[in-house]
């Protein structure tokens, strides 16, 4: 009966003991799925563009939290709680409910009092610069690195604080904080990801020299056959910059020979031709240039020389029409180039030139004298002929880096009679080319001569502002503009005084056409004075004529006629 008693214990004794096991074991698994839905969305995230969250990330981190709160309610006595607190509180965060991750983080605190929880003194600093305290949240963040933490909360905290700098577009300390973290991480992988993130913002702020090292560090610890592929191109690329011409093409030329680098090879041979262009090895440049066309065709690479292509026969050669073949060739080439607007604008350039020396030869050859000439007469030809002469020498100067052309016909539009309109503009440029010449004698006089015949205009202004030995006694039509912008709404009959001395002095200026279309306005819809309106519409008209302003004036001045002809019907 002793031995039946004593095996009756034992087998109650085995029994709770195995309905303590299959509880734990539940608990175990709960938890494990918990962590298993945890890891899974922590991947994702990782992998996702700009840490943007996924759905399906979400509904993990989300699944998670509900086992894990699940685990601290039912299962109050095991020893992972910890754990599962981490687990709800990292998961709060990264869907943004700071409000439930700091309720868990007091959960926390209360039930582990006596312990120091530094991982959660961590957490709560991230929660803070989420909730847009910055500050306080690196404060925090750098007071936890004064405490004896293992080397993976250091470079934990290290990545956290260059984050929160990097937000605050505080590259540079940014920089300092992911080279203090890639110094404490010992997973090459882990490492490779730091320093491919220091490298592109170094290289992006023209920082050449961290960027090098950088990429070199990327090159000794990454697995991606791509990334080190990139790297050594990045590097090449920093070398030209750096001047290091010799460096940049032995370093090209050992990799156009190893086979490793073929998914490269169109842009080693790109840079390549660009060492060369550098050094003003022309043919070698557009030999390697054409060689990249025919070997690499259809590429992006193909597209950028098609383009550098067009810019040498433009700029260096002047064949417009071999220019304009090219040019079109990039989108064929590449529809996803970023040298297609560029090619885009270069054409409507060139088309642009042809049509205004088009216009000019015809001029010239319909006048009854010289264009220089003092005496021509077809009033509807001197209106015009400036415009085309400062059309091409704008052309030439700023966009086919042509001074000396650009001269010739701004000397010619200087000497032309009845030419107020374009005059000032005229001086201003040829001063400017002067400028870039370091002709500042010749510069000077023409900007005396601007701020004496035209003392209002926007170009007066500008030498002016450019230039603190300029000087003026007249107010210039901007200077005015703004006085009667002021005095508006104190003194309405002053400032409409102002603007129309602005439009009486100053034909020429943007501030002359913004104050002529605040009188035409005001005139036609606030006063209602219909004919003075139309004085000025069409003092815009005359003036500005290819301006935004000139399109509305133009409508609006047809409107006022057709009521204006009405009343006068029937007054009659």
């Amino acid at each position: 009966m002793v031995y039946f008693r004593l095996n009756i214990k034992f087998v109650l004794a085995l029994i709770i003991l195995l309905s303590s096991c299959a509880n734990f074991s539940a608990y175990f698994n709960t938890f494990y799925n918990a962590k298993e839905q945890f890891n899974e969305a922590e991947i994702i995230r990782k992998k996702s563009e700009n840490n943007k969250l996924s759905k399906t990330a979400t509904d993990l981190y989300k699944s998670s939290i509900e086992k894990s709160i699940s685990i601290l309610s039912e299962y109050p006595d095991v020893s992972f709680r910890k754990d599962a607190y981490l687990v709800i509180i990292k998961s709060y965060f990264f869907i943004g409910e700071y409000k439930e991750a700091n309720l868990a983080i007091t959960s926390m605190q209360d039930e582990f009092n006596n312990e120091e929880i530094l991982e959660i003194a961590y957490w709560s600093a991230l929660i803070k610069w989420k909730e847009g305290r910055a500050q306080p949240a690196i404060n925090a963040l750098i007071n936890l690195l004064e405490d004896d933490i293992d080397i993976s909360l250091q470079s934990k905290i290290y990545l956290s604080i260059a984050e929160i700098y990097f937000e605050q577009n505080l590259n540079e300390k940014s920089m300092d904080y992911l080279e203090l973290a890639a110094q404490k991480i010992k997973e090459r992988s882990e490492k490779d990801q730091i320093y491919y993130r220091i490298a592109e913002l170094s290289f992006k702020q023209e920082d050449y020299s961290r960027s090098l090292t950088a990429y070199k560090e990327v090159i000794k610890n990454t697995q991606i056959k791509s990334r080190q592929q990139l790297s050594n191109l990045k590097i090449v690329q920093i070398y030209r910059f750096q001047k290091k011409y010799d460096m940049a093409s032995t370093s090209i030329k050992n990799m156009l020979l190893d086979d490793n680098y073929q998914s490269i090879y169109a842009a080693l041979e790109l840079e390549l031709a660009k060492l060369y262009q550098i050094q003003n090895m022309y043919d070698e440049y557009i030999s390697r240039l054409n060689s990249i066309l025919e070997d690499f065709p259809r590429t992006k690479e193909s597209a950028e020389s098609s383009f550098l292509l067009g810019e040498t026969t433009l700029l260096k050669l002047r064949d417009f029409d071999n220019a304009l073949k090219y040019y079109a060739m990039v989108r064929s080439e590449s529809r996803v180039s970023l040298f297609i607007k560029s090619a885009q604008l270069r054409i409507k350039e060139i088309n642009a030139y042809s049509k205004l020396k088009t216009e000019y030869a015809l001029w010239i050859n319909n006048s009854p004298v010289d264009s220089t000439s003092k005496s021509v007469k077809n009033s509807k030809k001197i209106n015009t002929t400036p415009k085309m002469l400062y059309g091409i020498a704008e052309l030439e100067a700023l966009h086919f880096n042509n001074s000396d052309s650009a001269m010739i016909y701004l000397d010619k539009l200087i000497n032309l009679e009845n030419n107020k309109e374009m005059m000032a503009k005229a001086l201003y440029m040829k001063s400017f080319i002067l400028d870039k010449s370091q002709k500042y004698k010749e510069s000077k006089i023409l900007k005396n001569q601007l701020i004496a015949n035209f003392p209002q205009s926007d170009y007066a202004f500008a030498v002016l502002s450019s230039d603190s030995t300029l000087t003026t006694s007249t107010k210039s039509s901007n200077d005015i503009l703004v006085e009667a912008e002021q005095e508006w709404l104190a003194n309405p009959a002053l400032a409409i005084d102002k603007y129309k001395s602005i439009v009486l002095n100053d034909t020429i200026s943007e501030s002359g056409l913004r104050a002529a279309y605040f009188l035409a306005y005001n005139y036609d819809y606030n006063f209602v004075r219909p004919d003075s309106a139309r004085k000025f519409y069409e003092w815009i008209i005359r003036h500005h004529g290819i301006t935004d302003q000139a399109k509305s004036s133009k409508a609006r001045l047809s409107f006022i006629s057709g009521i204006l002809s009405k009343d006068f019907d029937n007054k009659n």
